[in-house]
């Protein structure tokens, strides 16, 4: 018996430019610069601010992201699962 395979859907013609995606990088470099500031300045403050902005910026993408502003999920069909 001969087996046929369905052809997987294209990808997203976005190449990952999402609102959740932008979200995430802008708000990490951010973070990161004020964090660097911190460190270069001896103010364990802007250190730990910096590291704050970047966890908001992690959660933020990833609530983004679940909201339907990032990249679309692809959920194998029945024919592939088998």
């Amino acid at each position: 018996m001969t087996k046929t395979y369905a052809v997987p859907p294209p990808p997203p013609h976005n190449e990952g430019k999402t609102v959740a995606a932008y979200t995430l990088n802008y708000g990490v470099v951010l973070g990161s610069v004020v964090l660097a500031f911190g460190m270069v300045l001896s103010m364990m403050l802007l250190v730990w601010i910096g590291a704050g902005v970047i966890a908001a910026a992690i959660a933020l993408g990833i609530v983004l992201s679940l909201a339907g502003l990032g990249q679309p999920r692809r959920r194998p069909s029945e024919a592939e699962a088998r």
